[in-house]
C-alpha cells in the first residue's frame, strides 16, 4: 500500500469517544462565539431556549435548532449584502464567494484574513497529506477566475506547503490538456466530468497522459470518485489515483479519500457530523442513508451550526486500514436530497445509473436522464450515444439491452434508452447538469 501521511496523527486516530468529546467541546465553544457575534444566531437559540450550557452530549446536540439554507437566503434578502449570520463586518472579509445558483439565487459567504490564511490552512492540510501530495509536486488547475468557491481553498494550501500550482484558467481545453503534459504536471484537479472530458480529449490528441507525470487526479463538485465506474475511468485515462473532495461553499469542504481509497472520510477535526434519517429526523443507523447534517467548529467568518447540507451520506464508523479513526462516508455523497428522485415507488440515485453507463464501454462517458411527472403513465427516459461511429449496430443493440437488464434487476424500474449521435449530449466544464425532470 501507498505510504500513509496524516496531519494531525493525534487527532486523526483519536478513539470515537474522545473525538466525540473534543467535538462538543468545540461545538459549545462555537455556540458562545455565534451567539455574541452573530444577530442571526443570537435570535434563533433565544427563540429554541438552548444556550451552551445545554449541550453535555451529543444527544443534547439535537437540542440546537438546524440551519437551512433558505433562513440564510432570507437573512441575505433582509440584510444586504451577506445578512446578519455572519460573525464579521463586511469590510473584515478577505475573500468572497457565492453558491453556484443552480437551484435558485446564489448565497454569498465572506472569509476573513484568520479564515483565509490560517483556519483553511489547516482544515486543507488534512487533504494534501491524505491525498499524499509533497512539495515536489506540480498540480494544474483548471478552473476559471470567479466567485464560484471551486478549488481556490486547496490551491492556496497547497501554496504554503510549497507545491507548484499552475493556474489553467482562461485556456481551451486543447491548451489545458497541452498544459498538463508541458509543464509535467504530478497532479490535476477538477469536476469528475471535466477530467473524463479532458483525459479522452488527450487521447484523440495523441497525448498519452497514463505514461505521463501525473499521479493524482482529485475530483470534486459531483459524485464521481466514489462512483467505481467513473474512478475506474479516471484512473485508466490518467494512469494516476482518482482522490475524492466533498465540500461545499456556505459550509467549506469537509471530506477527502485516503491512499486507501474505502470511503471518503470526514473531517472531523474541523466539523461536527450527523447523518439524519430523511423521514424521522433521528440518526440514520450506521450503513443506512441519512441527510448530513453538518457544524462548522473553527470558522470565524460565517460558521454554520447544525447546517441541512441536503447531501445524502452512509457513515461508516470501523477504523480505516489507513489508520484514520475519522468515519468515512461509504460511497462518499450518494446524492442530493433534491437530486434523488423517486419514480415508480422507488428511490433513485442518478449516480446508481451513471455506474451502470459507465461500465459499458460501447458508450461515452455522457448521459441525460428525463424524469416524467409522476402519474403521467410514461417510462423514464434514458439518453445515451455510443463512444464513437465505429461502433457497430450489434455491439449498440447489445450495450442497450446490457443496461437495460442492470436497471431492471437493480434499481427495480424500466426505462426506455433513447440512443443519441455520438457527441451529441452536451459537455460540462463544471457541474454536470444530467437530470430533466418534465413539468
Amino acid at each position: 500500500m501507498v505510504k500513509v501521511k496524516m496531519w494531525r496523527p493525534e487527532i486523526e486516530t483519536l478513539p470515537r469517544e474522545e473525538l466525540e468529546k473534543r467535538q462538543l467541546k468545540y461545538f459549545r465553544k462555537q455556540m458562545k462565539y455565534v451567539i455574541e457575534n452573530s444577530p442571526f444566531y443570537k435570535r434563533k437559540f433565544k427563540a429554541a431556549g438552548v444556550t451552551p450550557n445545554d449541550v453535555k452530549t451529543m444527544d443534547d446536540v439535537r437540542q440546537v435548532p438546524f440551519t437551512t439554507k433558505q433562513e440564510l437566503l432570507q437573512s441575505q434578502e433582509e440584510h444586504p449584502i451577506f445578512g446578519d449570520f455572519p460573525c464579521i463586518k463586511p469590510e473584515e472579509a478577505t475573500r468572497v464567494f457565492q453558491t453556484s445558483g443552480t437551484t435558485g439565487k446564489p448565497l454569498k459567504i465572506p472569509f476573513s484574513k484568520k479564515d483565509w490564511f490560517k483556519t483553511f490552512y489547516e482544515q486543507f492540510s488534512y487533504y494534501v497529506y491524505a491525498y499524499g501530495m509533497e512539495k515536489k509536486d506540480v498540480a494544474f488547475f483548471p478552473f476559471t477566475y470567479g466567485t464560484f468557491i471551486a478549488w481556490w481553498g486547496i490551491q492556496s494550501v497547497m501554496e504554503q506547503h510549497e507545491i507548484t500550482i499552475v493556474p489553467g484558467g482562461g485556456q481551451s481545453s486543447d491548451a489545458r490538456v497541452k498544459s498538463i503534459a508541458d509543464w509535467n504536471a504530478t497532479i490535476v484537479c477538477g469536476t469528475p466530468t471535466y477530467v473524463i472530458y479532458l483525459g479522452e480529449l488527450a487521447q484523440k490528441m495523441g497525448i498519452d497522459l497514463p505514461n505521463s507525470k501525473v499521479r493524482i487526479v482529485v475530483t470534486a463538485g459531483e459524485p464521481g470518485a466514489q462512483v467505481p465506474a467513473t474512478k475506474q475511468l479516471v484512473e485508466k485515462l490518467y494512469g494516476a489515483k482518482n482522490y475524492d473532495d466533498i465540500g461545499s461553499t456556505e459550509i467549506t469542504n469537509f471530506g477527502f479519500e485516503c491512499v486507501a481509497q474505502k470511503g471518503t472520510h470526514m473531517s472531523e477535526g474541523m466539523f461536527l457530523p450527523e447523518s439524519l434519517d430523511t423521514e424521522t429526523g433521528k440518526p440514520a443507523a450506521e450503513g443506512e442513508t441519512g441527510e448530513l447534517v453538518l457544524s462548522n467548529l473553527f470558522c470565524e467568518s460565517a460558521p454554520l451550526l447544525r447546517y441541512k447540507t441536503k447531501d445524502l451520506v452512509r457513515f461508516n464508523y470501523k477504523k480505516c486500514s489507513c489508520g484514520r479513526t475519522f468515519l468515512r462516508m461509504e460511497g462518499g455523497v450518494l446524492g442530493r436530497a433534491d437530486d434523488m428522485f423517486t419514480f415508480g415507488g422507488v428511490n433513485i440515485f442518478p449516480s446508481a445509473i451513471e455506474n451502470f453507463i459507465r461500465g459499458i464501454p460501447t458508450f461515452s462517458n455522457e448521459y441525460q436522464l428525463v424524469i416524467p411527472k409522476q402519474g403521467s403513465g410514461k417510462r423514464m427516459k434514458i439518453k445515451v450515444e455510443p463512444a464513437s461511429t465505429d461502433v457497430s449496430n450489434e455491439q449498440v443493440k447489445n450495450a442497450v439491452k446490457q443496461l437495460s437488464e442492470n436497471i431492471v434487476y437493480n434499481i427495480k424500474v424500466t426505462a426506455d434508452i433513447e440512443l443519441v449521435d455520438p457527441g451529441s449530449l452536451p459537455r460540462f466544464e463544471g457541474k454536470a447538469k444530467r437530470v430533466i425532470k418534465e413539468s
